[in-house]
């Protein structure tokens, strides 16, 4: 019954009857780090499209962009807030010594870890604190990332959200996908977010929890089986990018984990009703310091998206208003 109402539902979208505004959606929102800004341009034009997003589902950054937007429904404070926090003195800071390994901008056209990882080892080199680093749970400790959470999210209960939420980790020990809607909203976006090997697992009902992106960054299979009118994809994750001789076991394995998220991800892209792409290739993941372009280049998406599947039956410029 569920195949056939889905089967029903997308075909509904290409009847003349079919209308944008007031359209019930659940949102997806994929990771790829400092990218992730671009959803919220995204949801900015979906609300002033008229879609009422009803849940959102997110993915590493995708989790802590759908947590601002489900509990503040001022997409323009919430702009604001991240805005003041990424050039704040403090976040810049403190970026900045958690990746002082990353690679240069004209180094960053992969935002997987096989870029970050190999600039990391060339750091540290065959120094024993590289053996040291690989015998630990975690690369780098939490604490930069709970305190950037802490910084923009309350202390409170997934359900105690405006908008329902669901958060997606992976659970290390079962190797199952783990759909959080209730409990901590700060541990699970820090669950969402933890890389695993980069930062610390995260325990939650006694599952170690990380960051499921480096397998499947795009949860628009979670995002549909809530049924909604539509289903609508923010893809931030960056393409496959051609790469030089692959020498050593490290660099090899690191490259298959690269490929298999993209392959998943393009696989995943298929089930959404909307894909919003944001041309966000040439901006590096790790890279916060364009807030203000990665807002715009997220409008620019959603505006692209929503124009090129609904002209017909796109309210006309001054009906826009806020759901």
């Amino acid at each position: 019954m569920k195949v056939r109402n889905q089967r029903l539902r997308r075909s509904s979208l290409h009847s003349p009857q079919f209308s944008v505004r007031g359209a019930r959606a659940t949102l997806a929102l994929g990771g790829g780090g400092a990218r992730g800004i671009a959803h919220l341009g995204a949801i900015e034009v979906l609300r002033g499209l008229g879609v009422r997003i009803e849940r959102i589902v997110g993915v590493s950054i995708g989790s802590l962009a759908g947590a601002l937007c489900a509990l503040n429904e001022d997409i323009g404070n919430v702009q604001e807030r991240v805005i003041n926090l990424v050039t704040s003195d403090e976040f810049v800071q403190q970026q900045a010594k958690m990746f002082s390994t990353t690679p240069a901008s004209d180094e960053a056209a992969n935002s997987g870890l096989f870029a970050w990882w190999d600039q990391f080892s060339r750091f540290l080199g065959t120094r024993r604190q590289m053996l040291n680093l690989i015998s630990r749970p975690s690369l780098l400790t939490a604490e930069f990332i709970e305190n950037t959470i802490a910084d923009l999210l309350p202390d409170i209960d997934i359900r105690d959200a405006r908008l329902p939420l669901t958060i997606v980790a992976l659970d290390l020990q079962s190797g199952r996908q783990v759909k959080l809607t209730r409990g901590s909203l700060r541990l699970a976006v820090l669950a969402s977010t933890a890389i695993p090997g980069i930062f610390p697992p995260v325990e939650i009902d006694g599952k170690q929890l990380v960051d499921i992106g480096v397998i499947d960054t795009l949860p628009v299979a979670v995002a549909r089986d809530y049924g909604s009118d539509l289903t609508i994809a923010v893809d931030v994750g960056a393409e496959i990018e051609p790469s030089e001789s692959l020498d050593t076991a490290k660099d090899i394995f690191l490259r298959i984990s690269d490929v298999t998220e993209r392959h998943v991800r393009h696989y995943t892209r298929g089930m959404a009703d909307i894909l919003i792409r944001p041309e966000v290739a040439g901006i590096p993941w790790y890279d916060f310091s364009q807030p203000a372009e990665l807002l715009e280049i997220g409008r620019i998406a959603a505006r692209n998206a929503f124009h090129n599947k609904f002209t017909p039956y796109l309210p006309k410029t001054g009906e826009s208003q806020p759901v």
